[in-house]
C-alpha cells in the first residue's frame, strides 16, 4: 500500500506531538502523586493539630479534687486522662472530623502505654483501655520512591498514621494519633489524571488536524510541480511551471521552467507531438525561422515549413518521409542569417507509431567562426616563435638609434629648438618600435600590459598624426567623428596606438584612388566601440576567413603581420574585433573594448 507524503508528514507531526504529550503526562503524573500525598499529609496534620489543641484545653480545664498534691504528677495525669476519656466536646470534634473527611480513618488519644483514652469513629469505636495498634507513619509513604507509592495507591487500601506526643511538666501525658486511609487516594489521582488525559487527547487531536492543514499547505507546491511534471510527460510543454515562491520550492519550480532552461541555449530545438504540432520551441528557433516562438507553438509542421527555402524544404521532406536526418549542413541564401545551418531530425516511435519528433537547428557558421578563431590564436602563437630571432637582431640597432638620438640632442643644444617637434616624434617612434619588437618577443608568452586612463579621442589624433604622411600620398582624408562625450578607458596606450595605426594604415592602403577614412569611437552599455571605416576596394569573400591569419596579405608589398598584431593586441585587452566588407565599396572594422 502506497502512503502519500502528506499522510507521512501528518503522521510524523502527530507522533511527535503524542510523544511530547506522553512525556509531559508522565511528568504530570509524578508531580500529581507527590502533591496528592502532600495534600493528604497536610489534611492529617491539620486534624492532628486541632485534636492536640482540644486535648490541651481539656487538660488545662481539669479540676483537681480537694487535697490533691499539686506536685503529684502521677495523680494529676490519671485525673486528666480520665477527663479526656469522658469529655463530650473532644469526642464530638473527633466524631465530626471522621464523619466529614473520608480520608481520615480514625482519631485516637492514648496514654503513654498506648492504651486508648478516646477513639473515633462511631458506631464501633475502640474501647477505652484497649491498646491501639499503630500503623506505618505517613511520612515514610510521602518520602518513599515512586514505585512504592504507586503500589500503595493502586493496591489494597492501607492506613498510615500521624501522631504527636503531649507532655505535662516534662512528663508524657498522652499521644494524639490520626489514621489516614489510602482508599480515596486512587480515586482522587485517577479523577485528576483522567482530566489531564482528556486534555492531552484533545491536544493530540488538534495537533493532528493542524498537521494535516500544515502538510497540505507545505506540500501544495509539490502537488503543483507534480501535476506539471505529469503534464510534461504527456507532451504538454507549452506552459511554464508558475510558482511564485522564493524558497526551495520556488527554486525547484524555476528549474522545471523550460523557458529558463533553454533561454541560453544556442541551438534551436523544436519538439512536436504525435500529431506533428509544435509543443515546444526554444528562443533560438526565431533566429533560424525568422519568426517569434510565440507565433510557432501549436502550429503543424506543414504550416511551419511551408516556405520554399532550403531549410524548410528539407524539413518538409523529413516529416513526409518520416526518416531521421543526422546532422545535415545546409547553405542558406546570402541574405539569411545564419548562412549555414546544421539540421538534425529524430522521430521517437512506440509500437510503430510516432510519439514525439525533435528537430535541432545548429548555427554551422558560428562553429566555423570559432574554429577560425582557434586557428588564428594558434597562428599568433607561431608568430612569436618565428619572429623572436629577428626581433633580437632588431632590438640592438633600435637601442643604438635611441642613444645616438640623445647624443644628437645634446650636440644641437639651443639650435635644436627648431627641430624639437621632429626630434620628439622620432624619439617617441623609436620607443614605440622598441615596444613593438618586445611584443614580437613576448608573442609566445603573456604580455605585461601597462594600462592607464587614456583619452581615446586624443589617442586617435596621435595615430592620425603618424598616418598623415601615408594618407597624403594616397589622397586619403582622415576624419575623427566621436559620438558624444567619451569617458577615459584603461588600456595600454602604446599597444593600442600600434593596433589603431595598423588598422588606419591598412585602410589607407586599401584606397589607392583616395577617399575618406573615418574613425568613430562611441560608448556602449558595457564597452567602448571604435569603428574604422574606409572607402577602399573591400575584401574579397574568399579572403575574409583568413584576414587575421599570419602573413596573409592581398597587397603586393604587404607583410601579413599588421592585422594579426592588431588582433592580438585587442585580445590582450579582453576585447573583440570583427569587420564587414563589400567589394569596391569599402571595409569597416569594429573594435570593442570592455570598460
Amino acid at each position: 500500500m502506497r502512503v502519500s507524503l502528506k499522510v507521512k508528514l501528518t503522521g510524523l507531526i502527530s507522533l511527535l506531538v503524542l510523544l511530547v504529550v506522553l512525556a509531559t503526562s508522565a511528568v504530570y503524573f509524578v508531580i500529581l502523586v507527590k502533591e496528592t500525598l502532600r495534600e493528604f499529609e497536610r489534611r492529617g496534620d491539620y486534624f492532628l493539630e486541632e485534636t492536640s489543641r482540644l486535648v490541651q484545653a481539656v487538660a488545662q480545664a481539669t479540676r483537681l479534687p480537694a487535697g490533691t498534691n499539686p506536685e503529684d504528677m502521677d495523680t494529676i495525669g490519671r485525673l486528666v486522662q480520665a477527663q479526656l476519656s469522658d469529655d463530650p466536646s473532644l469526642r464530638s470534634e473527633m466524631q465530626t472530623a471522621v464523619a466529614f473527611v473520608p480520608s481520615i480513618a480514625y482519631i485516637a488519644v492514648t496514654d503513654p502505654q498506648g492504651n486508648i483514652l478516646a477513639h473515633q469513629p462511631q458506631p464501633n469505636p475502640k474501647h477505652p483501655g484497649e491498646a491501639l495498634p499503630h500503623a506505618q507513619p505517613l511520612r515514610e509513604l510521602v518520602d518513599a520512591r515512586l514505585d512504592r507509592q504507586f503500589r500503595v495507591i493502586y493496591g489494597q487500601p492501607q492506613v498510615f498514621e500521624i501522631f504527636e506526643q503531649l507532655n505535662m511538666r516534662g512528663r508524657p501525658l498522652c499521644t494524639v494519633c490520626v489514621g489516614t486511609s489510602t482508599v480515596f487516594l486512587n480515586y482522587l489521582i485517577t479523577l485528576r489524571l483522567e482530566s489531564a488525559l482528556k486534555l492531552a487527547a484533545v491536544v493530540v487531536l488538534i495537533a493532528t488536524i493542524v498537521a494535516a492543514f500544515l502538510s497540505a499547505f507545505v506540500l501544495r507546491p509539490l502537488e503543483t510541480i507534480s501535476r506539471e511534471v505529469d503534464r510534461m510527460a504527456r507532451g504538454e510543454l507549452a506552459q511554464p511551471v508558475k510558482l511564485n515562491r522564493t524558497d526551495e520550492w520556488g527554486i525547484l519550480s524555476s528549474k522545471l521552467n523550460l523557458d529558463q532552461l533553454f533561454s541560453n541555449l544556442a541551438d534551436g530545438l523544436l519538439l512536436f507531438d504525435s500529431q506533428d504540432r509544435l509543443a515546444l520551441a526554444t528562443p533560438a528557433v526565431s533566429r533560424f525561422l525568422g519568426r517569434p516562438t510565440e507565433e510557432l507553438v501549436h502550429r503543424s509542421a506543414d504550416e511551419l515549413f511551408s516556405d520554399a527555402g532550403p531549410l524548410e524544404r528539407r524539413l518538409r521532406e523529413a516529416f513526409h518521409s518520416r526518416e531521421s536526418v543526422v546532422w545535415q549542413t545546409l547553405e542558406l541564401p546570402a541574405e539569411a542569417e545564419p548562412r549555414r545551418v546544421t539540421v538534425g531530425v529524430q522521430f521517437v516511435r512506440e509500437q510503430e507509431h510516432s510519439v514525439v519528433t525533435l528537430v535541432t537547428l545548429r548555427d554551422a557558421s558560428t562553429r566555423a567562426q570559432l574554429q577560425d578563431q582557434l586557428d588564428v590564436t594558434a597562428k599568433l602563437a607561431a608568430l612569436g616563435r618565428l619572429t623572436s630571432g629577428v626581433a633580437h637582431e632588431v632590438k640592438q640597432p633600435l637601442q643604438s638609434m635611441f642613444n645616438q638620438l640623445g647624443i644628437l640632442k645634446d650636440k644641437l643644444g639651443p639650435q635644436g629648438e627648431e627641430v624639437k617637434p621632429e626630434l620628439q616624434t622620432l624619439s617617441s617612434e623609436i620607443r614605440r618600435l622598441d615596444r613593438v619588437v618586445k611584443t614580437f618577443l613576448d608573442f609566445a608568452r603573456p604580455v605585461e600590459l601597462r594600462p592607464i586612463e587614456t583619452d581615446l579621442e586624443n589617442l586617435v589624433r596621435e595615430v592620425f598624426t603618424l598616418a598623415e604622411p601615408h594618407a597624403r600620398r594616397n589622397n586619403v582624408r582622415l576624419v575623427l567623428e566621436p559620438n558624444g562625450a567619451l569617458p577615459p578607458v584603461r588600456l595600454d596606450r602604446d599597444l593600442m596606438k600600434q593596433a589603431l595605426l595598423n588598422l588606419v594604415l591598412n585602410g589607407c592602403q586599401a584606397m589607392p584612388r583616395g577617399g575618406q577614412l573615418k574613425v568613430s569611437p562611441r560608448l556602449l552599455s558595457r564597452a567602448m566601440e571604435v569603428e574604422i571605416a574606409d572607402q577602399g576596394v573591400g575584401i574579397p569573400p574568399e579572403a575574409r576567413p583568413k584576414i587575421f591569419s599570419l602573413y596573409f596579405t592581398t597587397k603586393p608589398n604587404g607583410t601579413g603581420v599588421g592585422l594579426a598584431m592588431a588582433y592580438r593586441i585587442i585580445q590582450l585587452h579582453n576585447g573583440s574585433i570583427d569587420f564587414s566588407s563589400e567589394v569596391d565599396r569599402g571595409t569597416t572594422f569594429r573594435l570593442s573594448l570592455p570598460l
